[in-house]
């Protein structure tokens, strides 16, 4: 082999924002240049540049001269100028095993990845063996989500640097999106937070999802190293990762040498940024000589000057539109009609409806007529305070009205938007609507039979579908921004353009770059490379519309073949105006509608821009042709309207251990003195608007009536009792003339001082009692210790002088002292009063079952960091509970045992099954639970905790009775009469809850039938009584008005059965009313099949309407979704859903379709009394008619008699 020397060896590592260089002696080891630079977007030009420097300043050469390239953007370059391509993380372990051996745990942060690599010692070799994982398709918890904020921020480089981190106040900002921790930053920096206090939340954030997500289970130990850009310059994010990993090494009894500081384990080390540069170097060494020979830079040069061009060629598309003909087509049929406003001649009263869109980044306003003519409209970009903003958009509408010479008279207000509560409440409007019922209406109003409303706004993207022209499901983007109009007006704006360039431009690109569709952090990062490329403004530009249809219905909606929506599409929002972003949408669909027979039919609404505004505008008409009169303020009130906002320390609530910041909005509509303060934050997707009393004297004479909103298109009037007289205790008095709005996260938050507080709290549980949830009230009875009687047997008396009877009188002595921890998760909320029952009946005291606390937030976070896979939420969060069982209960008061068992198959009330059997995923969770607390050391024997997790089967009572027996037979002392009578006692209990809370449930829905009121069953399964899993879903219905059932509280009395199931059963369709065989044969999963009985149940009686809850990644429910859905739409009564509940709650998007399926319910509750009516009025009057008969027959019959 040929051998050659080479005194210099060069690691060059090429990331995704900066180039780092190292030249390394080989004789002696010592570094002899270096540098690090950001790129700009120009990978192979810096390259170049530091190739030419090398040369000149540290002498390297072709002839003695090796070569080692990593980093995201070395593989494409080393070829060309003879390099050997070395992957990143082998870089970095590499370099770390050389020049820190006795680091443990390495996290570098890069521009746009993440890598963490823990390294642990390998008894067979000797040697350390890594265990790395790295991000994958998100750039969230990155060094670019620091770029961006910073330079949303415009903090100087030097004092970025310097940020600090330690006792500076944090907020809740979100780590694993780029594009979302900028929204949380936003709606915090409106709110004038602090720089200082924004960049420390940040560093937290993303300190928190990298130990969450990256580590896979793993334990950072020390000595850790803090390696890469963002861990190097910034002190606040070193420190950030100083105060957290710590708090995980105490958790998990990680020693560390006596006296050592943080500062001192968790560092960064001298060339931190330059590691992965030295670790190709490493790799060199072990390479044969001619392996990375340095060739020089003349095919770099060709390769920028030419090379990259052919590149170019290969990897790009067509454009926007293949011919001139087929663009001209394009034009002609969706190029937007010129809207012309009506006439509004002088001394006319011009009568109409405003509707007003308050949306996330412009402004829109409407006036339409009383017959549902748009008479003008009005539009504007956002300035952060949407009162202001809709104060200029009045004045625009009347100056158009009354410019010549007309007036103006508003018959009614509605509002949308995320801003439509608070604008509702300012200008007393008659209606706030949702956004999805407002693009309904507006589309119902202009277009025959819409199926699918696709609307894509400046931050958010909606898909609407519809049926018989009502909202059938839809889809948000609650996790990801990706594809919003907002990213292309940034990217133009960041090209030196205006948006109504945008389309022109885009269509004169003949070609395009293709772009993967996701993270818009990741597409900034595919523009960058694009750019590198070579690639124009208007290519790129061209294609980032061509990727929207993408994210719209790929990433968002996740729906490959658009014919399973429907065939008539109808495009609307602000983003729709541009016609590069239409033409790309109308391709797509047409390429993805896959329909034998039928095409789709795509039109781009009239008003695509103003058409919240006009539904709102509609629904206002709606009212008042129903009789309802506008509760306006007026248009001189309007103009006349001060304001000021407070959002402050006087303004925090502290009626529970949150303490939120509120923000006060004092309204003046009498023109005081009261001057225009900050804008106001309200984010809709974390904020819920809640309206405090209007008057705030000091002494009320009396309480007035109050409106309470039950919905969007009816209104009770509820006389209060009278209050006592008080003073209302506030920290900002309010003005003569001024009403005040809190914006609040509850109702607790909506007033100032204790006693109001008990009256909301009162209100509250008054609606409690009124509307029952039984998902709510099954999550707590099903836990609820009871009286049992105690079936154990006797201390022995005889053969005590035998072992084996001494230990078991000592176990049967112990039993009242013993403590068993129950993970609070899965069918547990279906079988815990089996093992209540079975513990007590055994001697056990109720106090010493202990489950773990109900799922939230905080619990999940605490023991998140161990998960090594992901599966479900509900079966993830099996680590979380047992990790509240052994870090708090069993602080508090050591457990014995912990009891997860695998539960395998399960019991069920209805027939002709095929089996009953668990969840798979389920059924394993407790061994998962195993091993993520046995990885790495054996946390139960640590806190001397037994873990218990025995296969179970409900459906077959001897065998559970072994089963049980046998696993606590030896801790227990048990004998096998006794643990039979304790099952028996067990499954007493279970029958006497399942019994209980179905017969108020009966009594419950009599009450509806006798009412002619709606109830909700939820469709889901046992783990979805939990609270953290259905995210308080249910309770927001509960507190519109609607009772709550469940598919395993709904009863089961004959007479029911009879009179939904009946017919069926005579007819032969079924055997029985508890038969699911003709809708669902392949009945083996016991949860699955009660949804789908419950959903049979649900579509047969005329007060229920369906809500079908799904985790994210249930492979169960997947291929019940048409089922259900089909059981419930054939029976003609609403199907709502809510798929892919995650850990994550997105409360906007939870809001958003709480209150549009509100909506329907109540136009379906209108139905329904309407046609209840009509049946009374038909049965009076046929009563009638019947009497009449009765008494001219008796009459007949006297005269008759008579004669």
């Amino acid at each position: 082999m040929h051998k050659r020397t080479s005194h210099l060896t060069v690691g060059l590592d090429v990331g995704s924002t900066t180039v780092k260089a190292v030249v390394v002696d080989a004789a002696t080891d010592q570094i002899v240049w270096r540098d690090y630079q950001r790129h700009e977007t120009k990978q192979p030009e810096k390259v170049l540049e530091f190739l030419v420097r090398m040369e000149r300043e540290a002498g390297i050469s072709p002839h003695d001269t090796r070569l080692f390239i990593t980093g995201s953007g070395g593989g494409t370059l080393a070829d060309l100028v003879g390099a050997k391509f070395v992957q990143e993380v082998t870089a970095v372990a590499l370099a770390v095993e050389k020049l820190h051996p006795e680091v443990y745990s390495v996290v570098e942060l890069g521009g746009q990845d993440a890598k963490i690599i823990v390294f642990k010692d390998d008894d067979a070799s000797g040697r350390k063996k890594k265990i790395p994982s790295m991000n994958d398709k998100c750039a969230g918890g990155t060094g670019a989500v620091i770029d961006k904020i910073n330079a949303k921020l415009k903090i100087p480089a030097s004092e970025l640097s310097n940020q600090g981190y330690h006792g500076i106040k944090l907020h809740k900002v979100a780590g694993k999106c780029g594009v979302f921790a900028e929204t949380d930053i936003n709606g915090l920096q409106k709110e004038g937070t602090p720089p200082d206090q924004l960049m420390a939340s940040l560093f937290e954030a993303i300190v928190l999802q990298n130990l969450s997500v990256l580590t896979r289970g793993n334990t950072l130990r020390p000595h850790v190293l803090l390696l890469g850009g963002p861990n190097s310059f910034i002190r606040g994010m070193r420190e950030a990762w100083q105060a957290n990993i710590p708090r995980m090494w105490k958790e998990r009894n990680v020693e560390i040498p006596e006296g050592a500081k943080p500062d001192e384990l968790i560092k960064v080390p001298e060339n931190a940024q330059y590691f992965a540069a030295l670790g190709a170097v490493e790799f060199g060494k072990d390479e044969d000589d001619c392996v990375g020979c340095y060739r020089g830079t003349k095919a770099l040069i060709r390769y920028i000057e030419v090379g990259r061009q052919e590149e170019k060629a290969q990897a790009g598309g067509q454009g926007l539109a293949r011919t001139e003909d087929e663009l001209d087509t394009f034009r002609q049929r969706y190029r937007p009609k010129k809207f012309i406003p009506a006439a509004f001649p002088a001394g006319e009263t011009i009568s109409g409806f405003v509707g007003v869109d308050g949306g996330s980044t412009s402004t829109k306003a409407v006036l339409i007529s009383v017959e549902g003519d748009i008479l003008c409209k009005a539009y504007q970009l956002s300035n952060g305070n949407p009162i202001q903003d809709t104060i200029e958009m009045f004045a625009k509408l009347r100056a158009q009205v009354e410019r010549d010479g007309a007036s103006m008279e508003v018959l009614g207000v509605g509002t949308t938007g995320y801003a439509k509560d608070v604008l509702r409440d300012v200008l007393k409007a008659d209606v706030a609507l949702v956004e999805t019922v407002a693009h309904t209406e507006s589309a119902l109003k202009f277009y025959r039979d819409p199926h699918v409303i696709v609307d894509v706004g400046g931050q958010d993207i909606k898909l609407i579908v519809l049926k018989n022209g009502r909202v059938k499901d839809f889809k948000l983007n609650t996790q990801c921004s990706a594809g919003n109009g907002y990213f292309l007006q940034s990217t133009a704006e960041g090209f030196g353009l205006k948006m109504d360039q945008y389309a022109d431009l885009a269509f004169s690109a003949g070609s395009m770059p293709l772009f993967g569709y996701g993270c818009a952090v990741f597409m900034q990062s595919d523009i960058v490379n694009f750019q590198r490329q070579g690639w124009r403004a208007e290519e790129i530009l061209a294609g980032l519309a061509a990727v929207l249809p993408k994210n719209v219905f790929l990433y968002v909606a996740s729906i490959p073949n658009l014919a399973a929506l429907g065939s008539r599409f109808v495009l609307q929002g602000g983003t729709q105006n541009n016609l590069a972003v239409v033409k790309a949408e109308v391709d797509f669909i047409k390429s993805s509608f896959r329909a034998a027979g039928r095409e789709p039919e795509i039109i781009v609404h009239e008003h695509c821009g103003e058409s919240g505004a006009i539904g709102a505008a509609v629904e206002s008409r709606r009212l008042w042709l129903n009789g309802r009169q506008t509760t306006f303020i007026g248009l001189d009130a309007v103009e006349r309207i001060r304001y000021r906002t407070t959002r402050n320390e006087d303004t925090r609530c502290y009626f529970c251990k949150n303490n939120c910041l509120r923000t006060f909005i004092d309204v003046d509509v009498n023109g005081g003195d009261g001057a225009s303060a900050e804008p106001i934050s309200q984010k809709q997707n974390q904020t819920a608007v809640f309206v405090a009393p209007e008057t705030v004297s000091l002494k009320a004479a009396a309480q007035p009536l109050v409106q309470i909103h039950l919905s969007a298109s009816s209104t009770e009037t509820v006389k209060l009792p009278e209050p006592k007289f008080q003073e209302r205790k506030t920290k900002v008095p309010l003005r003569v003339g001024e009403r005040r709005l809190i914006i609040a996260t509850c109702e607790k938050g909506t007033v100032e001082d204790t006693a109001e507080m008990k009256g909301i709290k009162a209100d509250i549980d008054a609606k409690r009692d009124a509307y029952p949830n039984f998902v709510d009230i099954a999550a707590h009875e099903v836990f609820r210790m009871k009286t049992v009687q105690n079936v154990s047997d006797p201390l022995p008396t005889s053969w005590t002088w035998r072992k084996p009877v001494r230990e078991r009188i000592e176990k049967m002595k112990r039993r009242a002292e013993i403590r068993i921890g129950i993970p609070r998760v899965l069918n547990i909320y279906t079988y815990a009063p089996v093992f209540n029952g079975y513990f007590q009946a055994l001697g056990l005291k109720g106090e010493n079952i202990v489950y773990s606390d109900y799922t939230s937030g905080e619990l999940y976070r605490a023991g998140s960091t161990r998960g090594a896979i992901d599966p479900c939420f509900p079966s993830k969060i099996g680590i979380a509970h047992t990790h509240n069982l052994i870090f708090l209960k069993s602080a508090k008061k050591k457990l014995d045992a912990i009891f997860f068992p695998m539960m395998d198959v399960l019991s069920s009330p209805l027939v002709k099954l095929t089996g009953t059997n668990a969840c798979p995923t389920v059924t394993a969770t407790p061994t998962t639970v195993k091993a993520a607390f046995t990885k790495e050391t054996d946390v139960f024997t640590e806190h001397g905790i037994e873990y218990l997790s025995p296969i179970i089967n409900f459906a077959d009572r001897g065998l559970f009775s072994q089963q049980i027996f046998q696993c606590f037979g030896p801790l227990l002392g048990l004998s096998e009469e006794e643990n039979q009578r304790a099952v028996a006692v067990g499954f007493k209990q279970l029958e006497e809850y399942e019994t209980g809370i179905r017969q108020h449930a009966r009594r419950v829905l009599d009450q509806l039938e006798a009412e002619d009121r709606i109830g909700i069953v939820m469709l889901g399964r046992p783990y979805h009584h939990d609270p953290g899993l259905n995210h308080e879903i249910l309770d927001e219905f509960q507190k519109l008005g609607y009772p709550i059932f469940s598919q395993s509280t709904l009863p089961l009395d004959q007479d029911l059965l009879e009179r939904l199931f009946g017919e069926e059963v005579r007819s032969g369709a079924i055997t029985h009313p508890l038969e699911i065989q003709d809708v669902w044969k392949n009945s083996y999963s016991c949860s699955t099949n009660h949804k789908v009985w419950a959903a049979k149940f649900t579509a047969r009686h005329p007060n229920l309407v369906a809500l079908e809850l799904s985790s994210f990644k249930c492979g169960h429910d997947a291929p019940i979704y048409g089922v259900i859905e089909g059981i419930i739409e054939r029976s003609g009564t609403p199907y709502f859903s809510f798929k892919d509940l995650d850990e994550n709650k997105p409360s906007g998007s939870i809001k958003i379709r709480v209150e549009t399926i509100d909506y329907f319910l109540t136009r379906y509750r209108e139905d329904i009394m309407k046609r209840s009516a009509t049946e009374r009025q038909i049965e009076s009057q046929l009563a009638e008619f019947e009497r009449s008969l009765r008494d001219k027959f008796t009459q007949e019959t006297a005269v008759c008699c008579a004669s």
